[in-house]
């Protein structure tokens, strides 16, 4: 015993009896997490209760359990699924032993299953325009939001007439909507990164200008509303569904959220720094910017054919305004 308490190793009987049930409720009630955040992190701590046991001791849990609980769901569930569950556990643990009931992190060293990278797909101009047009009249507001403005969907239909600046030509990004159930509500937005306030053109506003003529504001005083209600996340995919059908694709070939990534590639065409669009985007740093944008900046390649060929360029043309002979 003297060693262990030496080793800082040493438990009490009532560390001991700590379940995972007891500690995954004392975790989940001190964080800071938002809406759907915390949603997400309650279903993955759900599924180690599940597997584990919520009646389970903290410390009868070891790394081999670990290992074999992520086998399991990595032949049923996403990669990406298992990587976010897995993620929130590791966390829970961290935080067990930070408070001193466990010695030993079971965590430690397990290799997550490849997660395949995701495919940037980024819609083109011409076909954004061809969904706008053949959108529902009420429901273009909505793709001009994702494809000019870069709002995720909860974004879009927590937006205010009043986070819309005509005269400073922005738009302040304040709350997203949680439309998934019929106990629908505003909430916080997804980071407190997604709080900023975004530059517009004059020619976005115009068209929210005209769609608040139309149809006015509705519950709460929402831009995007059905019958002065809120627009459910069923109601959002079918009208995003039904413009999709009506230019002749698939209904279903596109997301949404590819939206988001036309949008980045305007400011990155442009020459913005990773920092601007980041900011504009919404992200908690520019290192997510980057790894996701990253194939859309211009290479070192380009940029030093360019800085070569404008040198001698400007040689050529210095040696030929000299005088001859």
């Amino acid at each position: 015993m003297q060693v262990a308490i030496a080793r800082s190793s040493y438990l009490t009987a009532d560390q001991l009896r700590v379940t995972l049930g007891q500690y995954v409720e004392a975790h989940v009630g001190r964080q800071v997490w938002r809406g759907r955040t915390l949603k997400l992190a309650r279903g993955s701590l759900k599924r180690a209760e599940e597997h584990f046991g919520a009646g389970r001791p903290l410390t009868a849990i070891r790394r081999g359990d670990v290992e074999a609980w992520i086998v399991k769901p990595s032949t049923t569930l996403a990669a990406s699924t298992v990587n976010v569950t897995f993620r929130h556990f590791r966390s829970l643990m961290r935080s067990a032993m930070a408070d001193g009931i466990m010695v030993v992190d079971p965590t430690m060293r397990i290799r997550m299953p490849a997660k395949a990278a995701d495919e940037l797909v980024l819609p083109p101009r011409e076909r954004v325009q061809a969904l706008i047009d053949a959108a529902a009249p009420d429901f273009r507001a909505a793709i001009v939001l994702g494809a000019h403005v870069g709002l995720r969907a909860g974004e879009a239909q927590g937006l205010f007439v009043s986070d819309v600046d005509f005269l400073r030509r922005t738009i302040k990004v304040r709350r997203q909507l949680d439309g998934r159930s019929k106990f629908m509500h505003l909430c916080e937005p997804k980071t407190a990164a997604s709080t900023r306030s975004i530059p517009v053109p004059s020619t976005t506003l115009e068209i929210l200008a005209a769609h608040v003529e139309q149809f006015g504001a509705g519950r709460d005083g929402v831009l995007l509303h059905r019958d002065g209600e809120y627009l459910s996340d069923n109601q959002m995919n079918w009208q995003w569904r039904r413009a999709q059908m009506a230019i002749g694709l698939m209904a279903g070939a596109l997301r949404f959220h590819w939206l988001r990534h036309a949008f980045a590639s305007s400011p990155i065409s442009a020459g913005c720094s990773v920092k601007a669009v980041a900011n504009a985007m919404g992200h908690q740093n520019p290192s997510v910017t980057l790894e996701v944008y990253a194939s859309l900046w211009p290479g070192d390649e380009e940029r030093i054919r360019a800085a070569i060929s404008s040198s001698w360029a400007s040689e050529d043309r210095a040696r030929s305004t000299l005088p001859v002979g």
